[in-house]
């Protein structure tokens, strides 16, 4: 319990004064605690994903359309996340994923990292703790070995085992572990990264045996697990009835103090902002009034985050209309930017694995929307710059205003980049440019056709993802070209 020394000096000590004299204090107080509770509201979206430990008792795709799996174990995909699923925002089109939530406090985890991969092929494995900061970025960009890592959590003391490539320290007890491998559209390249994810995975470290794990993203796709009361026919029939927000503005004090009582410890950044949660917390205990005040800040902390982390805002200017979060995964003290990431790409990568160009608008600074037609022309030999030899490759994705893969796409893409260029599938003008096409109404000319990313009918937003990024990236040196309306 937070000393009242702390939680009572919100309340003036003085506050029936003659002549309404306290009544300024105590609007000032409520102002503060107000913009505090403003500052707390994002911290619990992780937590709020670790409900998947209750549904799965055994590695699967939990609701058949995105990987879950029990506490400190990892579920998989064996293809793209479905363009038709309607719970994850901003999903790639680029790799299949891995998914698992450690509980550090239950037993440590053992991270197993591939050891056969082709030359060039692109995997990493995310790990984020509770409050989504990158603590590492395994992979092929940064040339992780194969064998096993041990994450331990911030009580864990002792050596490295034997046979453990290394110790990886998690600063809270929850932590997010999020496997990719990339996937060409190829049946061959899909197998390519299948068998690279069947190497990557994630086990107590009590059920650990000598040498390698063997996982099976194509078992565990298979085995779909739903919430009670839905079936695979329903969801199939109504996407939306998984569209659930893992944070609830009606619940979201108490399951703050659930989610600090599970993570008692937090990282050094993150420390004075879990102080400041656990002194609301006990300031709303403490009285009515102030938990009807703290109460309502939340919904309007939930109202204005979501109001204002559209693609069309958020971010920094870099250039030609794109915006982009300069401290995206690193997020430090930044909980404002953070906030809105876990609004428009919950578990974004750190920006030295992977940058993320985003926006809403078009050249004229106007909403984008699919009935107008719209081209973005690189220049000859100025595709985005990643590099090729660590896995790198590029893609503009499209989505629609919720921020979803448009759920049916005529010429089945939903995205346009790299894995185009590898299939020789675009087609570039005499002088060497790449001129793409952005609309809900195919083109008619045959090279506008055959570069054509069909946009839903209505209002749509952009990312172009860059990943192993090379410094023209990272140092905005290089910028996408425009969004022009025709």
């Amino acid at each position: 319990m937070t000393p009242c020394v702390t939680r009572c000096a919100f309340t003036p000590v003085h506050p029936d004064l003659a002549n309404a004299a306290g009544v300024s204090a105590q609007l000032a107080n409520e102002k503060y605690v107000e913009s505090l509770a403003r500052i707390v509201y994002p911290a619990v979206d992780t937590f709020g994903r670790t409900s998947t430990w209750q549904l799965m008792n055994e590695p699967g795709a939990t609701m058949g359309l995105f990987p879950g799996a029990p506490k400190n174990r990892m579920g998989y995909l064996d293809d793209y996340i479905p363009a038709s699923q309607r719970k994850v925002v901003t999903p790639n089109n680029d790799t299949i994923y891995g998914v698992g939530f450690a509980d550090l406090a239950d037993d440590s985890v053992v991270i197993q990292t591939p050891t056969e991969v082709p030359e060039g092929h692109y995997w990493t494995i995310q790990i984020v703790d509770l409050f989504t900061t990158v603590r590492y970025q395994l992979g092929s960009a940064s040339g992780t070995p194969g064998g096993k890592l041990l994450l331990v959590g911030p009580d864990w003391t002792g050596e490295k085992p034997a046979g453990f490539i290394d110790l990886l320290h998690s600063p809270t007890n929850a932590a997010a572990v999020l496997g990719r491998s990339f996937a060409a559209r190829t049946p061959e390249a899909k197998a390519r990264a299948r068998d690279v994810l069947n190497q990557i995975g994630m086990v107590p470290l009590s059920q650990d045996k000598p040498g390698r794990l063997i996982f099976d993203c194509a078992a565990s796709a298979r085995n779909k697990v739903f919430p009670a009361g839905l079936t695979e026919q329903m969801v199939a029939a109504d996407p939306d009835l998984l569209r659930v927000r893992p944070v609830g503005v009606t619940t979201f004090w108490d399951d703050l103090e659930e989610a600090l009582e599970f993570n008692p410890v937090v990282g050094a950044v993150d420390a004075p902002m879990a102080d400041q949660a656990r002194t609301l917390l006990a300031l709303r205990k403490a009285d009515p009034a102030w938990k009807a005040l703290i109460d309502h800040a939340a919904l309007e902390a939930d109202a204005e985050l979501h109001d204002g982390a559209k693609y069309h805002q958020v971010g920094v200017d870099v250039g030609n209309g794109w915006q982009r979060q300069e401290n995206a995964g690193l997020w430090g003290t930044d909980w404002f930017a953070r906030a809105q990431a876990a609004v428009i790409y919950i578990f974004v990568n750190d920006f030295h694995e992977a940058l993320y160009f985003i926006r809403g608008t078009n050249a004229r600074n106007a909403l984008l929307f699919g009935r107008y037609h719209y081209t973005m022309t690189f220049p000859p030999g100025a595709l985005p710059p990643v590099d090729g030899e660590k896995g790198g490759f590029w893609s503009l994705t499209m989505y629609d205003q919720d921020y979803f893969m448009p759920a049916d796409s005529p010429n089945g893409r939903h995205n346009i980049g790299t894995v185009n260029l590898d299939a020789d599938e675009l087609t570039f003008a005499g002088d060497g440019s790449l001129t793409l096409h952005l609309s809900h109404k195919p083109p008619t000319e045959t090279a506008a056709h055959a570069n054509w990313l069909p946009a839903p009918d209505g209002q749509f937003a952009l990312i172009v993802r860059a990943y192993v990024p090379t410094e023209p990236l990272l140092d905005t040196t290089y910028k996408p070209p425009n969004v022009q309306r025709l």
